[in-house]
């Protein structure tokens, strides 16, 4: 009887780009919001690291926003991508792609302008991804009817 309840996968389907939508959302509101706690709040001036002869760069909204932005929509259409092409697997391949690229991205190196560059940077990170991983991995759970794999 509860399966009677399940949806199919192409009724979900239709349904799921609201949740999709809100999870790059609250993405880029979790880190303009950790923007905010850092550079305004804490009066903490925000530089991405020198990498090589390039000198620090100022971090403002913009930057914080288009940086969240552009990789939450990525992720996405990466999950639709799989979704096509190994539909069981999807999401299992999709969260770990997300926390490898995480873990890739994260600011190991570099010359930081103050110290508290580095800590903020990877909290910038954290805050995407505490948002991003668990909404588009649990709408990709969602598209399967219950009880499949």
């Amino acid at each position: 009887m509860a399966t009677d309840l399940a949806p199919t996968p192409s009724a979900s389907r239709t349904r799921l780009w609201p949740i999709r939508l809100a999870g790059v959302a609250g993405a880029v509101l979790a880190a303009l919001l950790t923007w905010v706690l850092i550079e305004p709040v804490a009066g903490h001036d925000l530089y991405a690291p020198a990498l090589g002869s390039d000198a620090p760069q100022d971090i403002g909204a913009v930057e914080t926003i288009a940086v969240a932005l552009l990789p939450s929509l990525a992720g996405w259409g990466l999950l639709a991508v799989l979704e096509r092409l190994v539909p069981r697997r999807a999401t299992l391949i999709w969260t770990a792609a997300a926390l490898v690229l995480l873990l890739v991205t994260m600011p190991w190196g570099g010359t930081f302008r103050t110290e508290g560059d580095h800590p903020s940077l990877v909290l910038l990170h954290l805050a995407v991804a505490a948002v991003l991983v668990p909404v588009l991995a649990w709408s990709s759970a969602r598209r399967r009817p219950f009880g499949t794999p």
